[in-house]
């Protein structure tokens, strides 16, 4: 019921976003493989403010993604999963690699800091916390992939603050990520080798996790409710893979 009444009160054009304008047409196509995180067998991903589970909110979130950048006429777009779909990780990987995707976006949220509890309409506890709003956006700084990794991230922050959404602060993050020295929403994995988030490490191919909201507080996850904010965060990060695309035109594609 809280949910709903936010989202009518929610402006259907948020004056705090924009839409960024997206840069000269490219030579090709980009291909953009779009992950939505979670959905893996026994992996929902965290639960929100009103036990919504992360899968859910990140295969929405994808289709509205995948459906935009095609629009543009601009982009390839191949989904890592659809529906009742729920692919293992290893193999989302091993589809865009033999799709030779330009990039890998892999979307998801964040469940952070202390929470307090609410009763569930099935009787059980929501969490809620809404001390950490923002977004992030994550990559793995491991092997020779480095600067085409460095440069996805730094943009796709960049165009989204452009945008006019908020960067997360990482006073959670703690030591499990080191921010960028250049990016503010940017965030390098700082945990031992065989912690790391597996899927910003497994591929060869530029690969970014976004981080798209906090899903313990109430606003944010209102906010992205709105179709409003779900077409500013499309553009830009179409704005920031073809800013990308065009830095990376002279550098062989992954085989």
């Amino acid at each position: 019921m809280l949910l709903a009444l936010l989202l009518a009160a929610w402006p259907a054009d948020d004056a705090s976003l924009r839409v960024v304008p997206l840069p000269a047409e490219p030579t090709r196509k980009v291909r953009v493989f779009v992950d939505a995180g979670h959905g893996a067998p026994g992996n929902e991903g965290n639960h929100g403010c009103y036990c919504q589970a992360e899968q859910d909110h990140t295969l929405e979130v994808a289709d509205a993604l995948a459906a935009a950048l095609s629009a543009t006429g601009r982009f390839e777009v191949k989904r890592a999963r659809t529906g009742a779909q729920r692919p293992r990780y290893q193999a989302r990987i091993a589809v865009a690699e033999a799709w030779k995707a330009d990039v890998i976006v892999s979307l998801h949220s964040d469940a952070r800091g202390l929470a307090n509890g609410f009763p569930a309409e099935d009787g059980g506890v929501c969490w809620r916390n809404s001390d950490a709003p923002g977004f992030s956006v994550l990559w793995n700084d491991e092997g020779p992939a480095l600067p085409a990794r460095e440069r996805l991230g730094r943009l796709v922050g960049a165009r989204l603050r452009d945008a006019g959404f908020l960067p997360y602060s990482g006073v959670d993050y703690a030591d499990l990520y080191q921010q960028d020295e250049l990016e503010p929403a940017g965030w390098i994995d700082r945990r031992p080798l065989k912690q790391r988030v597996y899927f910003l490490r497994a591929s060869r191919i530029p690969t970014v996790i976004i981080e798209t909201h906090h899903a313990l507080d109430v606003l944010e996850v209102a906010r992205w409710e709105a179709p409003a904010t779900r077409a500013a965060f499309a553009a830009a990060v179409a704005a920031a893979v073809l800013e990308h695309q065009r830095a990376a035109a002279s550098l062989p594609r992954a085989k």
